[in-house]
């Protein structure tokens, strides 16, 4: 395991642990949750998960590029005391985000029996920062202004219908915007203030482009919550008058929205350049080859079901879709 990988572990043994000592029950309940998320026994690797938003490592990431040092000499490791307190703060707001965000999103399960534990996960996301930066440093005026931005996102991005591109752009993926305050931290502490315009447009923009790239591959669990999503809004911009969902995504939605993720890459690439990060350009361009894998093993089921397509001969937005098998909500759904 190298180092990033150990520290995340270790923040997530400590999270558990702090949570069982001071909440015992609470904390059987919220750990048994952790571990859904992740999928395995162990919470830490839902981070560490290949597709996941790197909010754990735009940090180190960050601190790395800081230590960079001239070709042929060693490198300087990232403060690992410091990290380790990053990954910390950022998984608990992490599952602060997350909880809520379920709650939302109706997709939750065990989320309205522990609610309370956002108390827990939202003291140590802040209080993290406490031993750093005494108030009232500069990089606390920035803390509040972006979680509050990143709430007031939640909030206004489930009140949308029919979302526009520009309320995608400064609305919908302003939800991941707290990724930038451990980014924040790093500039502050290593008297760099002055980088925290470009990763925070960078961080902006890759958490558009991951939204994106949920929305494109999650668009029947959206539309079975009936939750309105930028795809999907475009879905019924673009489709035919009686033309189903799925049918739509199948003859050119899919296709369509794998273009603009290609697109969107290439300027987050332009963007991460003078940041001076190898291990960020080596993300993006890992990112962007496992979407083109995924568009791969798609393409051969929406061809027959392209196939399908042409054979149909009636299709009512009001029957389960004969493409995809999706139950499609009415278009009113989302206008």
């Amino acid at each position: 395991m190298d180092d990033l990988g150990a520290l995340v572990a270790g923040a997530s043994d400590r999270l558990q642990s702090e949570l069982e000592a001071q909440a015992p029950f609470m904390a059987r309940h919220v750990t048994a949750w952790m571990r859904d998320l992740s999928g395995t026994n162990q919470p830490a690797d839902y981070f560490l998960h290949p597709v996941a938003f790197p909010m754990l490592s735009l940090p180190w990431w960050a601190e790395a590029s800081l230590h960079r040092r001239p070709e042929g000499t060693p490198a300087t490791r990232p403060d690992l005391a410091f990290q380790a307190d990053l990954i910390y703060s950022t998984m608990n707001g992490y599952y602060h985000i997350r909880m809520v965000d379920n709650v939302m999103d109706g997709d939750a399960t065990v989320e309205p029996l522990i609610l309370p534990a956002l108390g827990f996960f939202h003291l140590r996301f802040q209080g993290a920062y406490q031993r750093y930066f005494a108030y009232p440093h500069p990089f606390w005026e920035l803390f509040e202004q972006i979680w509050a931005a990143s709430a007031e996102a939640t909030v206004h991005d489930r009140h949308l219908q029919a979302l526009t591109l520009a309320q995608f752009d400064t609305i919908t993926a302003k939800k991941l915007c707290a990724a930038t305050i451990p980014v924040v931290a790093v500039c502050h502490r290593y008297g760099r203030p002055d980088l925290i315009g470009p990763w925070a447009a960078l961080i902006d923009r890759l958490g558009r482009w991951h939204q994106l790239w949920n929305d494109l591959f999650t668009w029947r669990r959206d539309v079975a919550n009936g939750v309105a999503t930028y795809f999907l809004a475009e879905c019924d911009r673009r489709r035919r008058p009686t033309e189903p969902v799925g049918a739509w995504i199948v003859r050119e939605g899919f296709a369509w929205g794998i273009a603009l993720l290609e697109e969107w890459m290439l300027e987050l690439r332009t963007m991460a350049a003078p940041l001076g990060s190898p291990a960020l350009t080596g993300y993006l361009e890992q990112r962007i080859g496992m979407v083109r894998q995924q568009a791969e093993s798609a393409s051969a089921g929406l061809r027959s079901a392209a196939r399908l397509l042409a054979l149909a001969t009636e299709q009512t937005l009001d029957r389960p879709d004969p493409i995809l098998g999706d139950p499609q909500p009415s278009r009113s759904t989302y206008e």
